[in-house]
């Protein structure tokens, strides 16, 4: 039986198929309007039928393209009295500082539909007012006159005392039962109460959306005769089972750039490190390369992250776009409107500017004869000979040249250029933006980029990936040996995971262990039944402990990982030299004057899985180019040559400028750049001088 891992992105949906050392890998075009259709698609383009298929694991934008269109479920709030503006108060922070004109996004509820209830818990679980059934009851009926498909329901203090919230999900059971709902005090178990409302309400807006998905992809494949159990990855880098991860769908927001960073714990040292080569953390392990800037450069946009000492960094909440927390871990990326679809246009000032606007799948570049009429990053490439009609492209895409060059006329006439100085331009803007998007995760952290090797996979991200590097003196690339469908495969290599908090808010200096400790156990006791009802056998279940610590009177916290052992005043002393240490790496300060204080105890369960092998990179002889081409580069015109990627086997050694062509990317290696193939079939591009 095979393992099938599939992403669906914005303009091409990536799958790899994995059986007993064999590998079956495929790219098809997204289908916006039915996204099933394209994972449909995507098994038939790898030669299997849904009954070959053991595991399913998916990495999906349902979610995110709800939020980004703003196309999730007609949402209503029923909140404490008081608090329905929360939403709108938000932090009273700016998304621009100096523009007195900027207004915030609109909150995903709007007032009228943001409804009181006069009920009250206080900070200690202690009912103060009682909830009123028939107030319950009124403000539900008001709600459906509004056409309400789905409810978010967000108490103070239900973090510390679920009681109100659990009652009106049982009266909307009782008098509502297709309702959708969505309460704060199954989500997240901790005080913030901006952050609460916020993560409740994504929630309750993407939930019918999901799940709405997941049932029709699922009904398609069980009529097709699929037995295997549907996965769905989470934006902390994890699996969850379809049927779990309708609970939780804010979690799957970031799902497919997750799958991109991060592959799972031990993924070397499970005999595969092959397999390690395809995902961030696996690329570290497998390579013994701790300082990675992993550049998933898709059709429409670019998902960056650091792997630090071997590690992607998580963190506990995220905003898919200004004022819109959602505070469940996460992978800690950077997400901008750069692929290979981007659109290339001139604004207000006569500026040139290329995205975050997309052509996306449909009608894509104007290259891909499907509608296209704008200029895009794409079309730029092939213009300048980076890609070429001949190339054979996934998805039996067929580049025209003359469409290209129209669109960029069009876009060059715009701000007075050449056609060549034009797709020049339009390639140097999107490497810059990607540039700054990675000065954000190192430069403004305090983390020296030079110091790390450049990741980039996805269908655009080889191609642009040396002279990415050049902007910021990169000295070091490493592109995976299956660079478009890196996201895919990783899928195939997570575990199923779930995360679990609690709020214990008290200075580390008073706090009793033994209270921690039996926060823990019952964290866990949540999250063995969680992995209990996704099938994992006990002997596949690891539990991972943390704290979240910081100094009294901030609200920020650092994430310390403590022993899965009873926790004892030894580990509690541990844990806080450890954040003191991680606070002087992330913020170069630390002072032992300010008392430091618990804000969460958290758990994660993890479901391990196995992981599929995949078969060793076979050495070739010295390969001779298929072709040669004229390829325009920053400062010459040169006649290069072109390779394919499967002639080149481990201990290959190539000069640029060159090309590698493979079905599913392209890579683009300049002059002063040369190229060599490590054991597991990465090609290793380095800097000449």
């Amino acid at each position: 039986m095979w393992r099938v891992g599939i992403d669906t992105g914005g303009t091409f949906t990536d799958v790899v198929a994995v059986r007993s050392g064999e590998v079956r890998t495929g790219k098809v075009p997204s289908t916006p309007a039915h996204f099933d259709d394209g994972v449909i698609n995507a098994i038939d383009a790898v030669g299997l039928r849904p009954d070959d298929i053991l595991l399913l694991a998916h990495g999906t934008t349902v979610t995110t393209n709800a939020i980004i269109t703003k196309s999730g479920a007609r949402t209503g709030l029923i909140t404490t009295k008081g608090f329905r503006d929360v939403l709108e108060l938000r932090r009273h922070n700016r998304g621009e500082i100096y523009d007195i004109l900027w207004d915030p996004p609109e909150p995903l509820v709007p007032r009228r539909l943001r409804l009181e209830i006069a009920e009250r818990i206080d900070y200690a679980g202690e009912t103060v007012v009682p909830v009123a059934e028939e107030e319950v009851e009124a403000a539900l009926v008001r709600l459906r006159d509004e056409g309400v498909e789905s409810l978010a329901v967000c108490f103070l203090h239900s973090y510390q005392n679920p009681e109100h919230e659990e009652l009106l999900k049982d009266i909307v059971r009782r008098t509502w039962p297709e309702l959708y709902v969505s309460i704060s005090s199954e989500l997240l178990r901790e005080p913030q109460e901006f952050e609460r409302t916020s993560t409740t309400v994504v929630n309750a807006y993407v939930g019918p959306v999901l799940a709405s998905y997941v049932e029709r992809l699922g009904r398609r494949l069980k009529d097709s005769g699929f037995e295997g159990r549907l996965m769905l990855m989470h934006s902390g880098g994890g699996l969850l089972p379809a049927e779990s991860v309708l609970a939780v769908p804010a979690r799957t927001i970031t799902s497919g750039p997750a799958a991109g960073a991060m592959a799972a714990e031990g993924f070397s040292s499970s005999g595969a490190p092959a397999a390690g080569a395809m995902a961030a953390e696996g690329v570290a392990a497998a390579t013994e390369i701790t300082q990675l800037i992993s550049l998933d450069m898709g059709g429409t946009s670019a998902d960056i992250a650091v792997v630090r000492d071997g590690q992607v960094l998580l963190i506990n909440e995220y905003q898919p776009e200004f004022g819109l927390p959602i505070r469940f871990p996460a992978v800690d990326l950077v997400t901008i409107g750069a692929g290979g679809g981007s659109i290339a246009w001139v604004d207000a000032a006569g500026t040139p500017r290329v995205g975050p606007q997309s052509a996306g799948a449909i009608p894509g570049p104007a290259s891909y004869q499907r509608g296209g009429t704008e200029a895009t990053v794409t079309d730029a490439n092939l213009l300048l000979g980076r890609l070429s009609q001949e190339t054979a492209l996934a998805g039996g895409l067929e580049l025209d040249w003359e469409a290209a060059r129209r669109a960029v006329q069009r876009f060059a006439a715009r701000v007075g250029l050449s056609v060549e100085a034009a797709s020049l331009g339009i390639i140097d803007i999107v490497n810059s933006n990607m540039a700054k998007a990675i000065r954000v995760l190192t430069v403004e952290r305090g983390l020296d980029p030079r110091k790390f090797v450049l990741l980039p996979f996805g269908g655009a991200g080889p191609m642009h990936a040396c002279e990415l590097a050049d902007q910021l003196s990169i000295r070091e690339i490493l592109v995976p040996i299956a660079p478009g469908v890196t996201s895919a495969l990783g899928t195939l290599f997570v575990d199923v995971v779930h995360d679990l908090a609690r709020s214990h808010i008290a200075r580390l200096d008073r706090v009793e262990s033994d209270e921690v400790e039996t926060g823990f156990e019952q964290l866990e006791d949540q999250a063995n039944q969680a992995l209990e009802r996704d099938q994992v056998a006990n002997e596949r279940r690891r539990i991972e402990r943390s704290l979240d610590l910081r100094y009294l009177g901030q609200i920020k916290t650092l994430n310390i990982p403590v022993p899965s052992t009873r926790f004892t005043s030894d580990e509690l002393r541990e844990a806080g030299q450890c954040f003191l240490q991680e606070y002087e790496r992330h913020y170069h300060y630390v002072t032992e004057d300010i008392p430091i204080e618990l804000s969460s105890v958290r758990v994660r369960g993890r479901g391990l899985q196995d992981r599929p092998q995949l078969p060793p990179h076979p050495r070739t002889p010295q390969p001779e180019p298929l072709s040669h081409r004229e390829v325009q580069f920053r400062d010459i015109l040169s006649r290069t040559p072109v390779y394919a990627r499967d002639q080149l086997g481990p201990g290959i050694r190539l000069a640029g400028p060159l090309i590698v062509e493979q079905l599913d990317s392209t890579v683009v290696v300049p002059d002063q750049w040369d190229l060599s193939v490590d054991e597991y079939g990465n090609l290793k591009l380095t800097k000449v001088q």
